[in-house]
């Protein structure tokens, strides 16, 4: 982070300083007192778990500047108070953010955003110096965060926008206001919330709520919903396998966990690209980063090379040999109804020289739809080779259920938790099985694929 004034944030923020006078500038921001830093802005936040201004004294004794709050502290601690924390936290973020005259592009979508976040990014790598989200930073909170990393030597920063309800991608995009912005897809993610697959676009599309025609979306032509937007005012790529796309795949060669080969139609031009994980739903990742590296000037040498030195975030398509000379296909980090699938499908086009399992533990948020969601992958699994299926959670008899609706023909295995999994797993395995791990974040999935590596 560039070093901020005490008096910027004051003005930044409207807030009214205390017993600041020795404070003439800040070095950090942080909201974990945990991890603060000599020089740092203390932000005290509060939310249903937690108090940061309990934590406001001790943060100033372990160097901490001045802190950032909403109710008045201690005499002779240094603060800055304002209405509202986290508001107050938006605002120097927008204000930080705009000291930065360079590109922005933000992410969104039901699944894939995070894999299509760290694509760009590494696409974008080969040309400029590049900031992106880290981790599960992409939220009212670790969106700012993120902002207030970037220093003078960044030349593009690659955001990523998550959301649970409606207008939360509003506030994020009030922050950001972002040059280009890419929607992966609107799928059955959070619908617990959103109720319907109608709400889920409309607060995907809040990141377009700035867009003019000086602005450019990249979305997802194939999708269904994506396909319904009316009175655009700003620029629309379009990117898929279906002819009616600006940026097309056709050609497409699966080549199992070697990844991907394919032509892209895009612009009266044909050019060859490569990815190397496998599974259709990462040539629509290449596709949306491939679109945006054409908007910035990148050559189709320079993509490929972003492309072949992508690394996706942890427990994302992680590809091992594990026990009894076993592939382990660790997809554990998150799930929902899509993202299963598309995992399912990179299962389904690995050559394997014992059977295709499935490990799918519980998909959360999904409210009336729990059921038919957990059905319709335990469907979906059988209709794509699957011969072994352990279905793991309070939702792992719909799964079984959804398989043996589908004519299963395969071994079915239902467990209440991961312990029962571990405990049962060498007597299902056998020599050679290729083996899927996948589930929501809640249900830590993680602890089933380390029972799978070799040496445990």
């Amino acid at each position: 982070m560039e070093s901020l004034g005490i008096e910027e944030i004051i003005h930044a923020c409207g807030a009214i300083p205390f017993n600041c006078g020795s404070v003439d500038h800040i070095t950090g921001i942080t909201t974990d007192s945990r991890k603060l830093q000599g020089g740092d802005l203390f932000v005290a936040l509060k939310g249903e778990k937690f108090d940061g201004h309990e934590y406001a004294e001790t943060a100033v004794e372990n160097g901490a500047a001045v802190v950032l709050s909403h109710q008045k502290l201690k005499e002779a601690t240094p603060y800055l108070l304002v209405e509202d924390t986290l508001a107050a936290l938006h605002k120097l973020a927008k204000y930080y953010k705009n000291k930065f005259s360079i590109p922005f592009i933000a992410i969104t979508g039901s699944s894939g955003k995070t894999t299509t976040k760290d694509m760009i990014a590494s696409v974008l790598s080969e040309k400029y110096n590049v900031l992106k989200t880290e981790g599960n930073f992409n939220n009212a909170i670790g969106l700012p965060l993120t902002l207030f990393r970037l220093e003078k030597a960044h030349e593009i920063c690659v955001i990523e926008m998550g959301m649970n309800s409606l207008g939360e991608i509003s506030i994020l995009a009030d922050i950001v206001r972002p040059e280009a912005g890419v929607i992966t897809n609107v799928g059955t993610a959070h619908i617990e919330n959103l109720k319907t697959r109608e709400n889920i676009l409309k607060a995907k599309l809040e990141m377009f709520t700035y867009f003019n025609g000086s602005n450019t979306a990249v979305i997802n032509g194939d999708n269904d919903m994506l396909q319904k937007l009316e009175d655009i005012t700003y620029k629309v790529i379009r990117y898929g396998l279906e002819s009616q796309n600006d940026c097309r795949a056709v050609n497409i060669l699966e080549k199992g966990e070697a990844g991907i080969s394919f032509d892209v139609l895009y612009q009266g031009k044909t050019e060859s690209y490569q990815v190397p994980m496998p599974g259709i739903h990462n040539v629509y990742n290449a596709l949306s980063a491939i679109s945006i590296a054409k908007m910035y000037g990148l050559t189709s040498s320079e993509i490929n090379a972003g492309l072949a030195n992508f690394k996706p975030s942890k427990m994302r398509m992680e590809i091992f040999t594990g026990i009894m000379n076993t592939k382990i296909i660790n997809d554990a980090y998150n799930a929902n109804p899509d993202s299963m699938a598309a995992a399912i499908n990179v299962l389904a086009s690995m050559d394997t020289a014992g059977r295709r399992v499935c490990i799918l533990g519980d998909m959360l948020e999904l409210g009336s739809f729990a059921v038919e969601g957990h059905s319709q992958v335990g469907r979906f699994a059988v209709e794509n080779k699957v011969d072994v299926i352990i279905a793991v959670g309070k939702m792992a008899s719909a799964i079984i259920k959804g398989a043996s609706m589908a004519g299963a023909n395969q071994q079915l295995y239902c467990f209440e938790n991961n312990a029962e999994v571990i405990d049962n797993l060498k007597g299902i395995i056998r020599y050679h099985d290729t083996i899927l791990v996948k589930g929501s974040r809640v249900m830590r999935m993680e602890d089933i694929v380390e029972s799978l590596r070799e040496g445990r």
